[in-house]
């Protein structure tokens, strides 16, 4: 999304199909742009409402989401009906606790952040890094520690420790990520060190850099360590998360418009939600360490 720089029984399910390359990209094929997904029919719009004033639609919580990027957001079916995971779960323990229903503005990946400047959205609950770039162009709070991990086959999977370890290799990433960026500028630095370039591929969709590496067109994918610990557990033993050859260096944020009176009213919010459990048991839902959160 560096445009800018750039079920109880849920993670038993397989999600990715990869016996069929074909199972695969429909299960996480999901994304329209422009659909709206609200919980409930009718907005709470009751004496009891704690939201802040400025909703883009009043009585709801609206978040612009992407979901196909279990297990932090993803439909429970697959292709459609309800979107689950920790960070859609974040976003219906927000709206609980202003007092509203919560809503999702369904779009692609790269259309996240130009949603919320539109305004399309309350905000951007969606696994995004708080990147400079990011930052620059809007507000965000943090949510929960995160960096790039390297996916591969087990056997070259053991071969990777360092970054450097990448160079000459063909890698995988999601098109407009800060992931593909990194990549980009870690390719750049293989050069200037002497040693062979990142063949680096940019594919719009999560599902799609897995494919490569299953399909042989890449060898490597890179991708958030939340993401890439669930790919490995659902890969049927074709994939492997490689050794620390990223260390955790940022996080993910909930984004607002900058500057706007929102900003505030969502950082105040979510240590909230921190505060009475609700984040810690999403988190322990789809089996994510609790001790990565990280809301200040």
């Amino acid at each position: 999304m560096e445009q800018y720089a750039f079920n109880g029984e849920v993670m038993k399910k397989p999600m990715y199909g990869l016996i069929a390359a074909a199972s695969l990209a429909l299960v996480l094929s999901g994304c329209a742009a422009g659909n709206s997904n609200a919980d409930t029919t009718t907005a709470a719009t009751d004496s009891n409402s704690k939201a802040p004033a400025g909703l883009v639609n009043e009585g709801y919580f609206t978040a612009c989401i992407d979901p196909e990027y279990p297990p932090l957001e993803y439909y429970a079916d697959s292709t459609g009906g309800d979107i689950i995971g920790f960070d859609a779960d974040g976003i219906r323990a927000v709206a609980d606790a202003w007092g509203v229903e919560p809503k999702f503005e369904v779009t692609s990946f790269d259309g996240l952040m130009p949603g919320l400047q539109s305004g399309k959205c309350d905000v951007i609950f969606g696994g995004l890094y708080m990147s400079e770039a990011r930052m620059q162009v809007a507000d965000a709070s943090a949510v929960m520690n995160a960096g790039p991990s390297v996916l591969a086959s087990p056997a070259l999977a053991k071969t990777l420790n360092k970054p450097e370890d990448l160079c000459g290799l063909n890698v995988a990433t999601q098109a407009a990520s800060s992931n593909a960026a990194s990549v980009v500028a870690l390719s750049d630095k293989c050069v200037a060190d002497g040693r062979k370039p990142i063949n680096s591929t940019e594919y719009p969709k999560t599902a799609e850099t897995v494919l490569a590496v299953i399909n042989g067109k890449a060898d490597a994918l890179v991708e958030t360590n939340v993401a890439a610990t669930y790919m490995a557990t659902q890969s049927e033993g074709k994939l492997a998360v490689a050794g620390n050859v990223f260390a955790p260096d940022t996080t993910f944020g909930v984004f607002t418009k900058k500057g706007s009176p929102l900003s505030e009213a969502v950082a105040k919010v979510l240590v909230t939600v921190f505060d009475n459990g609700a984040l810690a048991k999403a988190a322990s839902q789809y089996n994510l360490d609790v001790s990565i959160l990280n809301v200040h």
